[in-house]
């Protein structure tokens, strides 16, 4: 990531050189954004959790993943959750509630997840900050951020909207308040001991869902 290092007087004849570039035969100043955070925009390294799609389960309340940050300095802005209702795998399907939860303790147990990159020359993800499916303990439950609902049936023109719509990046359980189109998202705040999880409130094992969450550190 990268925030401005200087900041500068322009009076001509002296003090630092300011980029420009020439336009109709006069030259421009070049500038740069910055995000509310003050770092220049497109310059944090952006993460993501791609979780396979995993079963539903016939039980009520059913964590499906937590993500939590232990890390003691850095902070975490949850900037795109996707969720991807799987619509190749038959099923006589229902409508499912789910719910999008604040953490207050880190998850146990379950599948650690592992990060992928959006570029491999960008710093490795820390330790402190994990994300796991189907925890079986832990991940406290905080404030309710949001409920959703999503049916699970994979003739249904809904879900087959809803599943495309979130792999081009339209729909998102992330508010669109809390996103912006210039890439300086404000995101969902996770600071040292926070996360967020995704529960499943329906109690039925009918059909398949998958995820994909975008996140940056800073």
């Amino acid at each position: 990531m990268s925030l401005p290092n200087d900041s500068i007087l322009v009076t001509p004849g002296s003090g630092a050189t300011v980029a420009t570039n020439t336009v109709s035969s006069k030259e421009y100043q070049t500038v740069m954004s910055a995000d509310e955070t003050g770092h220049i925009l497109g310059s944090k390294d952006t993460y993501f959790y791609s979780i396979s799609s995993q079963v539903h389960v016939a039980a009520a309340n059913t964590i499906h993943w937590d993500f939590f940050n232990a890390d003691a300095t850095l902070l975490v802005r949850v900037v795109s959750i996707a969720q991807l209702p799987n619509i190749t795998t038959a099923v006589t399907g229902i409508v499912f509630d789910w719910s999008l939860i604040r953490t207050t303790s880190v998850g146990t147990g379950g599948t650690a997840q592992t990060a992928w990159l959006s570029d491999l020359s960008q710093t490795a993800l820390d330790a402190d900050i994990t994300c796991r499916s189907k925890p079986t303990g832990g991940a406290a439950s905080g404030v309710t951020l949001r409920n959703y609902s999503i049916s699970s049936e994979e003739t249904n023109a809904a879900t087959q909207m809803t599943h495309m719509m979130m792999l081009g990046g339209v729909a998102d359980l992330v508010p669109q308040a809390l996103r912006t189109p210039e890439g300086g998202a404000h995101g969902i705040l996770l600071r040292q001991n926070q996360g967020i999880k995704c529960v499943q409130v329906t109690n039925s094992a009918a059909g398949n869902t998958g995820w994909l969450i975008g996140f940056t550190v800073e």
